[in-house]
């Protein structure tokens, strides 16, 4: 099933169209890379070569790609010496071919970064005014932005590049079109944006159902991605367990991280933050207000589904096996889920105004994100979590994840807190409500969950 990326395709649809020769595609794992470009090339009349790279021997890697291109080209016997060779012998075929080169990365592990590179390079220049054309795909994020840096050789030699990213809250809905505004936000929050992960949910199941058979079952389809597929990945940068269990559901400073992870201040915690950064798997955040500031400045894990795990399955898996995946949900999960996807929310209402955003529907628009206020008179201070920058000042929204209806009550009793507080004046005060509002009041800027899944959002 392929769902969105509509901007991505006509990119990729571009490339295959134009003159041009060589493209880079990348995103973490199982984030449709290799959907994508299957489907831009589903009714195409000129031959398509898929290659996944392996981390074995490059003779073991050119002899399998060898055997691919024979059964693409029905051709009985091919041998080469070289990848160059290879390459050469399709740029004698004088007609339009397309080379798909997945999973780069684990190429350069096997034959060497600057060995890999260099190759590349060189067949890529040889490509250029001929009919072949390549497509580099990879999925270590942090390898293939090296690509892309003017010190490596292959610097400049894409001329189109797709960086493949997670859905967001509202392309990861329209795998469960049907569900409610408040179901769409509980399943973002717990299963994330991946795709792949996105498919094996049951529509016909309940969200506790779903929790219960895909992640806390030891044979959960889900579970068994992170465990086998994410964690065994990430784990080869370092304590990957410790840092994501840490952090969990919330967003740490660097001296709380290294007080549990790196008391004795050996350094090693700097490198291993930068890493996780460099794969998009930890983020760093910090309030628009308070940019260069280091003591509101956060480390978060990134990915919905990492925090769902590390929050409630890492630690109850001796449980799980003693009392099974039901019992858990019941006593360990039930409830704090609602607080859980609270959090997860406010991320969703901050993407919200990024597509408003994008779309040119929120003019004069500067930043969107948190905003940390000091009341020095009253002694007053924390944090907003949605608010808008622009050139004369701020709009502050409250979010409330609530199973009905906002009330008045609540709107005036938040807005007396908000205007209370002398340091900060905001231009206007509004609210987000998944399960809507009981008033209408034109003081307030309300938005409601029908808002968030409105259809002009659609990219």
């Amino acid at each position: 099933m392929f769902i969105s990326r509509k901007k991505e395709l006509e990119k990729v649809k571009s490339f295959l169209s134009s003159e041009e020769n060589a493209m880079l595609i990348y995103g973490k794992r199982r984030v449709g890379k290799t959907s994508l470009i299957q489907k831009a090339v589903e009714d195409s009349d000129y031959p398509v070569l898929f290659y996944q790279c392996t981390a074995e021997s490059y003779e073991i890697n050119l002899q399998a790609m060898t055997e691919e291109l024979q059964e693409t080209l029905s051709l009985s016997f091919l041998s080469f010496r070289s990848f160059y060779e290879l390459f050469a012998f399709l740029i004698l075929q004088n007609r339009k071919i397309v080379v798909v080169l997945d999973e780069y990365g684990e190429l350069k592990k096997s034959y060497g970064a600057l060995q890999a590179d260099s190759m590349l390079q060189k067949i890529i220049d040889k490509l250029k005014r001929t009919k072949v054309k390549i497509i580099v795909s990879g999925s270590a994020v942090a390898a293939m932005k090296e690509l892309l840096e003017e010190q490596n050789p292959l610097f400049n030699r894409f001329s189109y590049i797709i960086h493949l990213h997670e859905f967001d809250y509202y392309d990861a809905s329209l795998f469960y079109p049907s569900f409610s505004n408040r179901e769409k936000v509980s399943y973002y929050s717990v299963f994330g944006g991946s795709p792949n992960v996105l498919e094996f949910i049951d529509k016909s199941a309940s969200l506790e159902e779903n929790i219960e058979n895909l992640l806390l079952d030891p044979d959960g389809r889900v579970r068994s991605f992170v465990e086998k597929s994410l964690l065994q990945e990430y784990s080869k940068l370092g304590p990957a367990l410790s840092l994501f269990q840490f952090l969990g559901n919330g967003k740490k400073t660097y001296t709380e991280i290294k007080d549990k992870l790196d008391p004795g201040n050996t350094g090693n915690l700097s490198k291993l933050l930068e890493k996780f950064q460099k794969n998009e798997t930890v983020g760093k955040v910090c309030p628009i207000n308070r940019k260069n500031e280091k003591r509101r400045t956060f480390y978060k894990l990134n990915e919905n589904l990492l925090r769902f795990y590390f929050t409630y399955v890492h630690s109850n898996r001796s449980q799980i096996e003693m009392t099974g995946p039901h019992a858990v949900f019941t006593a360990r999960i039930m409830p704090s889920l609602d607080t859980f996807i609270s959090y997860r929310f406010e991320d969703i209402c901050r993407s919200y105004f990024s597509r408003l955003a994008k779309k040119n529907s929120l003019p004069g628009i500067l930043d969107i994100g948190t905003y940390w206020y000091d009341d020095p008179r009253t002694r007053m201070n924390g944090e907003f979590d949605c608010v808008l920058e622009f050139q004369d000042g701020y709009d502050v929204y409250e979010v409330k994840f609530l199973p009905e209806a906002m009330t008045k009550e609540i709107a005036l009793s938040e807005a007396d807190s908000i205007r209370a507080i002398e340091a900060f004046k905001p231009r206007h005060i509004g609210f987000i409500s998944v399960s809507g509002f009981d008033f209408s009041d034109s003081d307030f800027h309300l938005v409601t969950g029908d808002d968030l899944y409105a259809s002009f959002l659609e990219e």
